[in-house]
């Protein structure tokens, strides 16, 4: 089964991005898929706010995991960001969000886009996780603290 540390790039991980909102960070997350994966911005940033207009994919604890399906996308993809502020996201603890895992899956990519979830729902309810996270300010380290925390959990 595919994890979030297989997918997930270091130049993939945003660090202090100062966004005000959802649609900003979606279309930063669009301009990284496009430099670095060739996938159009604009269809990034629309299938991750057409998702999020279903309802908040807010956890709680400060966590979102934005996710959305793109037509032709033969692989999943992923990006960590961590905004220069906590954003309000429509969390169900009323808390800002800090850690933002984005999720971009092929249409039909459901059993991998479900354990891809879940496995980084998993990691985001502990808070030793999270401390440790917000301790990494390199994305290579955070790369590697994703591989390390999952090969511990398996």
């Amino acid at each position: 089964m595919i994890s979030i540390a297989d997918i997930l790039f270091p130049e993939d991980i945003l660090l202090d991005l100062n966004v005000s909102g959802a649609a900003a960070l979606f279309d930063e997350v669009g301009q990284v898929m496009q430099r670095w994966h060739g996938l159009p911005r604009v269809v990034v940033a629309e299938a991750l706010a057409q998702r999020e207009a279903f309802g908040s994919t807010a956890l709680g604890q400060g966590v979102a995991i934005p996710h959305g399906r793109i037509k032709g996308l033969r692989q999943t993809h992923a990006a960590y960001v961590r905004p220069r502020r906590p954003m309000p996201f429509q969390s169900p603890d009323g808390k800002p969000v800090s850690d933002f895992i984005v999720l971009l899956v092929p249409e039909r990519a459901t059993d991998i886009h479900l354990g891809i979830l879940a496995g980084v729902s998993g990691l985001f309810t502990d808070p030793r996780f999270r401390e440790a996270l917000h301790a990494c300010n390199d994305p290579n380290a955070i790369k590697a603290l994703f591989r390390s925390w999952l090969a511990a959990v398996a």
